[in-house]
């Protein structure tokens, strides 16, 4: 599994779409909303971890890497990397290790 594309999103309240190789599609980030890749401010961006993680569900998403808006935007938006494209490399190497290894 990895991303295939990632554009603007047709919704009105979310900033990106990402479209996975199996079909799926899953919309996310605020539209309006500034992230790690907008502003690159690391306290900011342990903030919104510490937040997220002490979300049962979204931790559970995150750290299963299950395909989720919350695994989009954690990864993708508030990643290791202020480069979207860095971001989404390194999401499609943790996808490919947990989907297509046999």
């Amino acid at each position: 599994m990895k991303i295939t594309k990632l554009v603007e999103s047709p919704k009105l309240t979310k900033r990106y779409r990402v479209y996975l190789d199996n079909g799926e599609y899953f919309d996310f980030g605020l539209d309006k909303g500034s992230t790690y890749i907008d502003h690159k401010d690391k306290k900011l961006r342990e903030a919104y971890w510490a937040r997220h993680y002490g979300n049962p569900s979204e931790h559970y998403l995150i750290m299963n890497i299950i395909p989720s808006p919350a695994l989009f935007s954690a990864m993708l938006l508030w990643g290791e990397s202020p480069s979207l494209r860095e971001n989404m490399n390194q999401l499609n190497s943790l996808l490919k290790n947990k989907y297509n290894h046999k």
